[in-house]
């Protein structure tokens, strides 16, 4: 009964904890910046090859996917990631959400390429990613939110 009970719990934290980290990455554009609108939260915007992309898999398990930087999200940031995967197939209307960005803000298809934007949708900075821990990379976002 205990072994059950314990079983139950570890499943479903695991639920919420996936549920917490896949509802703060975003992957419609409209709805974050929405979001970003109306709690005045900048927009840190990912273009990623998820599936095939070494750089783009790096950054989502060490920074990313980290508690850290989840929780630091959760408060300062949205964070909306357009995702080009070779393998993975996508929507229609989500691959071409993610080619109507990429031709706005990544028209030379870098990756991964990192944006800060405004709630307007103007650019704050482009963020280079070089394998910084989730508290440097916070800090790094954070100097371009405090100007």
């Amino acid at each position: 009964m205990l072994r059950n009970y314990v079983v139950s719990l570890l499943f479903f934290g695991a639920i919420s904890f996936f549920h917490t980290c896949s509802a703060q990455i975003q992957n419609n554009a409209e709805e974050a910046f929405k979001v970003s609108t109306e709690t005045n939260k900048p927009v840190l915007l990912v273009f990623a090859g998820s599936d095939w992309c070494a750089n783009c898999i790096r950054f989502e398990k060490r920074i990313l996917s980290t508690g850290d930087f989840l929780s630091f999200a959760e408060k300062s940031i949205i964070v909306l990631k357009a995702d080009f995967p070779q393998r993975t197939p996508l929507s229609a209307a989500l691959q071409e959400q993610n080619a109507s960005l990429a031709e706005k803000y990544n028209p030379d298809g870098v990756f991964p390429f990192l944006l800060l934007l405004t709630p307007g949708k103007s650019v704050l900075s482009s963020i280079i990613y070089r394998d910084q821990s989730p508290a440097q990379f916070i800090d790094e976002i954070q100097t371009y939110i405090a100007k």
